[in-house]
C-alpha cells in the first residue's frame, strides 16, 4: 500500500468508527427509540431557517418520499410537528417539539465529546488547516456525488 492509499483508508476508518460510536451513543442514551437517520432529520430541521419538507429533503439529499416516511415515524414518536403553510397550503413546514429539542441537545453533546477526541490530537496551530482541508475535500466530494447522480439519471 502507498502512503496515499493508507491515508484514504484511515479517513474512511475514522468516519466508520465515528458512525458506529454515534449509533452506540444514541442507543445508550435517553432517546433509544430514534434511529440515526431520524436524528439526522431532526438536525436538518433545526439547521434550516425555513424547514419546509422540500428544504429538509434537499438538505439531507434524499427524496421527498423518503423524508415523508421518516417524518411520519418521527411525528408518531413525538419529536416533530408538521404544519401546513398559512400562505401556501401545498407547503408543509416541520418544527421540533420540546422532546425533539432535548434529543438534539444529547446529539450535540455527542458531537462535543467527539470533537474533544479529535482536537486532542490536533495541535492548536493546525486546527484551521485541518478544518479548511477537510472542507475542501467535502466540497470536492459533493461535486463528485452530483456528477455520479447526473450519470445515474441519464441512464
Amino acid at each position: 500500500m502507498t502512503k496515499r492509499v493508507d491515508t484514504v483508508e484511515t479517513v474512511v476508518d475514522v468516519f466508520n468508527i465515528a458512525m458506529d460510536i454515534q449509533e452506540l451513543y444514541l442507543k445508550q442514551g435517553p432517546f433509544k427509540q430514534l434511529s440515526m437517520s431520524e436524528m439526522h432529520v431532526l438536525e436538518a430541521v433545526d439547521k434550516e431557517t425555513s424547514p419546509s419538507m422540500s428544504a429538509v429533503a434537499n438538505h439531507l439529499n434524499i427524496t421527498l418520499g423518503t423524508l415523508t416516511t421518516a417524518v411520519k415515524k418521527i411525528i408518531e414518536k413525538g419529536f416533530l410537528i408538521k404544519e401546513k403553510s398559512a400562505q401556501d397550503h401545498r407547503i408543509y413546514y416541520l418544527r421540533l417539539t420540546d422532546q425533539g429539542r432535548e434529543a438534539l441537545k444529547v446529539h450535540e453533546q455527542f458531537h462535543q465529546e467527539l470533537d474533544s477526541i479529535y482536537t486532542h490530537h490536533i495541535p492548536k496551530e493546525r486546527v484551521e488547516w485541518v478544518f479548511s482541508t477537510l472542507n475542501e475535500i467535502y466540497k470536492d466530494l459533493v461535486i463528485y456525488r452530483n456528477e455520479l447522480l447526473k450519470r445515474k439519471n441519464q441512464k
